[in-house]
């Protein structure tokens, strides 16, 4: 687990999480050029990041340690959170935990929906993808645009290519099989959940959210599939996260 800032520590606190097969660069570095207002924190996860990494074993310790980051590096609160994908599942989990406190959350695509029978192919999918990816080999349009929205290359051109087999199990077991902490009702703090009208497990998270999180908003980005929004246009994303992250 390692962490990298970036600006002035005395700005408002940004927390980014990357998504699963990703790293904190691919996903955010090209937003930082309109963030430099912020203190930004990027979490980089076991298993996404180095020439030689080493797995992701426990999302539990995963979690802990962003945990421990926070509350003994930040005091215990950042300004705010934003979590892609994977990301975003962990932002829920920590938020929903109650130790630690941010003032606006963002979730793009958080994967909260228990997947049950359907874990363990989805899991074989993301498997396979990665490693036809590797390989420099194509994966079938179908099984992509099923998983990750029509005509989406932004995943492919978003992932890490050294990501273990290892790490993809020990991560899906995670989000694919997430229970939501009942405590989450309990966080009354602006919160806006983003994604893209082609993604249905992000649809079906968001309205297992809203039961926990009444306050939660939406944005839903027509015509874009996981990670576009945030890979295609990041000047945009960026411009929008702002607003919320100003907003009274």
């Amino acid at each position: 687990m390692n962490f990298i800032t970036f600006g002035n520590k005395n700005n408002k606190s940004i927390l980014f999480i990357h998504g699963l097969a990703s790293t904190a660069d691919l996903c955010f570095k090209p937003l930082l050029p309109y963030l430099k207002d912020y203190y930004v924190i990027f979490c980089e996860l076991d298993g996404h990041y180095g020439t030689n990494p080493k797995d992701l074993t426990s999302m539990e310790e995963t979690i802990n340690s962003i945990e421990s980051y926070i509350l003994n590096k930040m005091g215990g609160s950042v300004y705010g959170m934003c979590g892609f994908s994977m990301g975003a599942t962990i932002g829920v989990e920590l938020i929903g935990r109650g130790n630690i406190s941010a003032s606006k959350v963002l979730l793009d695509a958080a994967i909260t929906a228990e997947l049950g029978l359907m874990a363990r192919p989805l899991t074989c999918a993301f498997i396979i993808g990665t490693s036809r990816i590797k390989n420099k080999k194509p994966i079938p349009k179908f099984l992509l645009d099923k998983i990750m929205g029509k005509d989406n290359l932004s995943v492919i051109e978003m992932m890490y290519p050294k990501i273990s087999k290892n790490t993809i199990k020990n991560a899906c077991k995670f989000i694919y099989h997430y229970k939501v902490p009942e405590n989450l009702s309990k966080f009354s703090n602006p919160i806006m959940f983003w994604r893209g009208s082609e993604e249905p497990i992000p649809a079906k998270s968001e309205k297992i959210l809203r039961e926990y999180l009444p306050q939660m908003k939406t944005e839903v980005f027509e015509g874009m599939g996981h990670g576009q929004f945030l890979h295609e246009h990041p000047k945009e994303y960026a411009g929008k996260l702002k607003i919320f992250f100003e907003n009274k």
